[in-house]
């Protein structure tokens, strides 16, 4: 393993990544050596993340997937261990929110679907791909330090990040024989454009645009002591997470949210 690409001759596969955390993460592995298979739902942002990772000369498989379609993404994922044989790194990335008030008030259809794109997603891509996982590879699921309190609003957000906390251990726990290692990302509040909700008509949607935005402080529901980070930063702990060796540390939580003591 080459210290300046450490995942040369591996395959990673990362949802959501047209955008945000998924396309920093894409790329960090392509830098690192990696093929890499990208999805999220938007083709117009695959195929510029596509030709970013095909110039660092390494092969990028793209599509366009609802994670909420099982049949769309077990095509997906056909394709994947058809074209690149094994998966190396799995990160689901992935994530909605789409209905964030209280539940008196919720719209069922926007609350399940939160669900099923944020637990039935990584589910289904994790179940596909399970065949092709090699020996030693590495599952890191992104959640949210929201799984671990209820709050009084967004409960289909809180309620989908808490199952992943189990899916995880539940991971964990079955892929120990084959020495996969199954671990939580928690990146707290990143500059993305999910913070611009409540201005829809914000065209600042890059994490530098969105940095300038909330540079007197943490978006509004934030702890005063978060920080907003960069996508790129947590592109950095998960090539860490790809990284360990084998026989590394699984069923944990690596997370970038402070916490005051």
């Amino acid at each position: 393993m080459s210290h300046d690409k450490p995942l040369a001759g591996k395959t990673a596969v990362v949802t959501g990544a047209g955008r945000g955390v998924g396309r920093s993460v894409a790329l960090y592995f392509a830098r690192a050596g990696a093929d890499v298979a990208i999805c999220s739902r938007t083709i117009a942002e695959l195929e510029a993340v596509k030709a970013e990772i095909e110039a660092l000369d390494v092969r990028c498989l793209m599509g366009a997937v609802d994670l909420s379609d099982q049949d769309a993404t077990q095509v997906f994922c056909a394709r994947v261990l058809e074209e690149m044989k094994a998966v190396d790194v799995l990160v689901n990335n992935a994530g909605a929110e789409l209905d964030t008030g209280r539940i008196e008030a919720s719209d069922p259809s926007k609350w399940w679907k939160t669900i099923e794109i944020n637990v039935r997603g990584p589910y289904m891509v994790t179940r596909f791909l399970m065949e092709g996982l090699s020996e030693g590879a590495k599952i890191i699921n992104v959640t949210s330090g929201m799984g671990k309190r209820a709050g009084d609003k967004n409960s289909a957000y809180h309620i989908s990040k808490a199952a992943m906390n189990m899916f995880t251990d539940a991971l964990a726990n079955e892929l120990w024989p084959r020495r996969i290692d199954v671990n939580n990302l928690i990146p707290g509040p990143v500059a993305t454009s999910m913070l611009n909700k409540d201005k829809p008509g914000d065209r600042r949607t890059t994490p530098e645009e969105v940095l300038e935005r909330f540079a007197e402080g943490v978006p509004p529901g934030f702890p005063e002591w978060e920080r907003l980070k960069h996508p790129d930063e947590v592109a950095e702990l998960a090539l860490y997470m790809a990284t360990r060796p084998v026989g590394g540390p699984t069923g944990q939580s690596f997370s970038l949210a402070r916490r005051p003591l």
